[in-house]
């Protein structure tokens, strides 16, 4: 089969098509990426019930690991096996 001029005309314009649709999604991509930081400010209040939920973590941590040292923490194997059972039917749905 021959091309005539009037087939390599509309290969061109398609090309040519594609090439414009590639270039404008990669600047729109880009143009995404670079508005993609956002910026979040909380109230004094909630940061200090943050602050306050960390202290808390935090010593609850401090106590096992002195106990875990003491040799005093006590592993309840019933509890933990619940637990994941009972996660694992949740999951399920």
């Amino acid at each position: 089969m021959k091309i005539n001029n009037q087939h390599k005309n509309y290969v061109n314009a398609v090309n040519q098509t594609k090439s414009g649709q590639s270039t404008k999604q990669t600047k729109a991509e880009g143009t995404a990426k670079s508005q993609s930081h956002v910026e979040v400010n909380i109230s004094k209040e909630a940061q200090a019930l943050h602050d306050a939920d960390k202290t808390a973590f935090s010593e609850k941590v401090q106590s096992i690991k002195a106990a875990i040292q003491n040799g005093e923490y006590e592993v309840d194997a019933s509890k933990i096996s619940s637990e994941l059972v009972r996660t694992i039917q949740s999951q399920k749905g």
